[in-house]
C-alpha cells in the first residue's frame, strides 16, 4: 500500500498526493509518476479517477474556466473527435475551476452552440483545491485559474506524456489524438515514433535493439538499415511482432 496524502474539501471532494511525490508545495506530476487519484463531480455526476481510468489510456485536460471563449472552442473540437478517441481506446476528461452548475450550463450552452454532444466527463473544481494539487495551476499565471495542461495516461495510471498551452493559444485535438496513438503503438511494438508520424506510417528500431539479427529474426525482410543509427521497420513487420 501507498502512504498518501488525502486533502479533503469543502463540498466533498478529495484528492490523494502520494508522500513521497509531494516533497514541496509546488509539486506537479511528472513523466512517469502515477497520476494522483481525485473524486469530484461533473457532468456525468460523482466522478473517481482511478475507478473511471485503471485499465485503458486516458487524455486529461484542464481548462482556464466555463464560459470562456477559447475553452469553449476546444471542448467543441475534442466532442468532434470523441468517436476517433472512443475508436483508439482511449478515453476523455476535462476538468477547470469553477461551480458545478457554471460547469452544467456551459456545456450545454457549448453542445447548442455548436450542435453536437459532449459524450465526456467535464469536471467542477469549484474551490482550485484539486487543480492546485494536480499541478494545473501554474506561480506565473492566474493564481485563480488552471492553465491548459494536458496529460496523457496509460491503462497503469502513469504519466506518459504531459504539455502545457499558454492562455491565448488553443490544443490541436487532432495532435492530440495522434500523441496518443504514437504512445499506443510504441509501446505495443516496442519500437520508436519518428517525427510527423500518422498511423500507418513506418517505425524506428530503438538504440540499444537495434542488432541488424535481432531486426531480421523478428521482422524478416520487412525492415531497412538507412544508417548504422537509422533502422526502419515497415508496417507489415511490426504488424505480426
Amino acid at each position: 500500500m501507498r502512504n498518501f496524502l488525502h486533502l479533503v474539501q469543502p463540498e466533498g471532494e478529495w484528492i490523494e498526493i502520494p508522500q513521497g511525490y509531494k516533497t514541496t508545495r509546488a509539486w506537479t506530476p511528472q513523466i512517469g509518476d502515477i497520476f494522483p487519484n481525485f473524486k469530484a463531480w461533473g457532468t456525468q455526476g460523482d466522478f473517481c479517477f482511478h475507478n473511471w481510468a485503471e485499465g485503458r489510456w486516458v487524455y486529461f485536460f484542464s481548462h482556464r474556466s466555463a464560459f470562456a471563449p477559447l475553452c469553449s472552442t476546444e471542448l467543441a473540437s475534442l466532442a468532434v473527435y470523441q468517436e476517433a478517441f472512443k475508436k483508439a481506446d482511449i478515453a476523455v476528461a476535462a476538468i477547470s475551476v469553477g461551480s458545478l452548475e457554471d460547469t452544467m450550463s456551459w456545456v450545454e450552452e457549448v453542445e447548442e452552440t455548436f450542435d453536437l454532444s459532449i459524450d465526456f466527463p467535464v469536471l467542477s473544481d469549484p474551490h482550485g483545491k484539486l487543480s492546485r494539487g494536480m499541478g494545473l495551476i501554474h506561480p506565473k499565471n492566474d493564481p485563480n485559474h488552471s492553465i491548459r495542461k494536458s496529460f496523457i495516461i496509460d491503462p497503469a495510471l502513469q504519466v506518459r506524456m504531459m504539455f502545457d498551452y499558454p492562455a491565448y493559444v488553443g490544443r490541436s485535438s487532432e495532435e492530440v489524438l495522434r500523441a496518443a496513438q504514437a504512445l499506443q503503438i510504441a509501446e505495443r511494438t516496442k519500437l520508436a515514433v519518428p517525427a510527423d508520424w500518422q498511423p500507418g506510417d513506418d517505425l524506428l528500431a530503438r538504440p540499444g535493439q537495434d542488432e541488424d539479427s535481432r531486426l531480421t529474426s523478428l521482422y524478416g525482410k520487412d525492415w531497412t538499415r538507412v544508417k548504422s543509427y537509422l533502422k526502419v521497420v515497415h508496417p507489415n513487420g511490426f504488424a505480426r511482432s
